[in-house]
């Protein structure tokens, strides 16, 4: 898919894939999805969050965050944890080109005994952390000849470590979060912990450390993105207070405030794409 931004007569492309991991990692892993394209330097990046945690790899030229809590290099890896607001990037360069891998909620234990509750909203180097793949990992990568041989080496990579590994996902807490999209982020965190037989407090506790997240956090980011998929599907121009009550918004407002806290835009942003394309889940501003 496309993504075309426009200032006065200049159109900017960025090209954004995803990719479907194999059955056997499916469990485990979201997704791997690929940033590449040209850019301008100075442009802005708004990238919402969507409750998992990634690894990426920077294949070629990359964008620097904003914070300044880390630049990105070319041919490295960096872990970015559970955000609970929208990342802003800046690009520094001409053109860009990243491949991450999306771990699903609650997944990531498999692999690495890594408590996501102390780095919600940080950006790290791999190598500044127990990691599931080695030091020279993103260098192998970086000079396979393409996103086919990239992806199938991260795969042999997490299938090894999937088969010799002794770590178990806590299943109290991957039922959870699995009720929360079902319910589409509108749904009783009081019930839910009740439901999953634990006290509201200790289950609270164990979703911060599985996830990043509170539960009540977790369900407002699978809310905005149903709310997202609804604006994109009817393009409701006109009446935004229908979008809102059926996402589980009390008003316009409400979900207003909530898109702009979560991607940095208003719900307007989301219904400029062009017909046929998928969700925005990078927003380009200058």
């Amino acid at each position: 898919m496309f993504y075309i931004s426009m200032r006065g007569n200049d159109y900017l492309c960025i090209m954004y894939k995803e990719y479907q991991p194999c059955n056997l990692l499916s469990p485990y892993i979201d997704r791997y999805w690929e940033y590449e394209g040209k850019t301008e330097c100075g442009i802005k990046f708004n990238i919402p969050p969507h409750g998992c945690a990634d690894i990426i790899f920077t294949i070629g030229n990359v964008a620097d965050y904003v914070n300044k809590s880390i630049t990105m290099r070319s041919h490295c890896s960096y872990f970015v944890g559970p955000m609970n607001t929208y990342t802003e990037l800046v690009a520094y360069t001409e053109s860009i080109h990243i491949l991450g891998v999306r771990f699903r909620p609650c997944r990531l234990s498999k692999f690495i005994e890594l408590p996501l509750s102390e780095l919600v909203n940080q950006k790290l180097c791999t190598s500044d952390l127990p990691t599931i793949f080695g030091h020279t990992f993103a260098e192998m990568i970086c000079e396979k000849v393409d996103t086919k041989q990239r992806i199938e080496a991260i795969e042999e990579c997490l299938v090894k470590q999937l088969i010799y590994s002794n770590r178990s996902c806590d299943k109290q807490i991957v039922s959870a979060v699995n009720r929360i999209i079902q319910g589409k982020g509108i749904i009783s965190i009081k019930r839910l912990s009740s439901d999953i037989c634990l006290c509201q407090r200790h289950f609270e506790r164990k979703f911060r450390i599985y996830t990043g997240y509170s539960p009540k956090e977790y369900s407002q980011i699978v809310k905005f993105w149903n709310a997202i998929e609804i604006l994109r599907k009817y393009n409701p121009f006109d009446n935004l207070l229908s979008t809102a009550v059926e996402a589980g918004y009390y008003d316009v407002p409400h979900l207003s405030k909530e898109v702009k806290r979560l991607s940095g835009n208003s719900p307007y942003a989301f219904l400029s794409s062009p017909v046929g394309n998928e969700a925005k889940v990078i927003h380009i501003e200058y």
